[in-house]
């Protein structure tokens, strides 16, 4: 059947694909899905070479900062996340989805008051985004300003899940009251 589907192992005209040729460099989404994949198996150092070459090749892409983030938050280093953020935010003051990522691993070293301006900016930014106003939501009801995490919720949850939503933060929000 080999035979018959006529493969040859050399290439039949000049410059065909299989001769090789000039090495592309890789491109943005190349590197954070290898970066991404090697995390998934639990190569972070490798996964890390990835980060830092998204970060020498594309320093202007949120993507490279928000990608960096979330593997090292996969290996428990939330301080390391945000300063990594914190970088992302000096060379992109003002974008949204670092303000957003930043706030959430504030949230998650319990630092409310951080967190809670984070989630402020990203929404000023855009004041639509489902999940900047959640967010900026959490933080209002684990800071124990119901009112207002009521009215964000009420954007873009139906009632029942906004009472919810404000009965879990209350439970939680003795773990924030001593924060940062």
């Amino acid at each position: 059947i080999a035979g018959a589907i006529g493969c040859e192992s050399s290439p039949t005209k000049e410059g065909d694909w299989f001769a090789g040729g000039a090495e592309l460099p890789p491109n943005e989404e190349t590197l954070r899905m290898t970066a991404r994949i090697l995390a998934a198996k639990g190569e972070f150092a490798k996964a890390g070479f990835a980060v830092d070459r998204m970060i020498s090749d594309f320093p202007d892409r949120p993507g490279t900062y928000t990608e960096g983030a979330e593997i090292l938050l996969q290996q428990g280093r939330v301080q390391d996340a945000v300063a990594l953020l914190d970088d992302g935010l000096g060379r992109l003051p003002g974008n949204a989805i670092l303000h957003n990522d930043r706030g959430l691993c504030r949230l998650l070293n319990a630092d409310l008051a951080g967190a809670t301006q984070d989630f402020e900016a990203a929404l000023e930014v855009d004041p639509g985004d489902a999940d900047f106003v959640a967010n900026t939501a959490l933080a209002a009801a684990l800071a124990g300003d119901e009112a207002k995490a009521r009215a964000l919720w009420g954007r873009v949850l139906p009632e029942d899940a906004v009472e919810s939503n404000l009965a879990i933060a209350r439970g939680a929000r003795s773990r924030f009251s001593h924060g940062k």
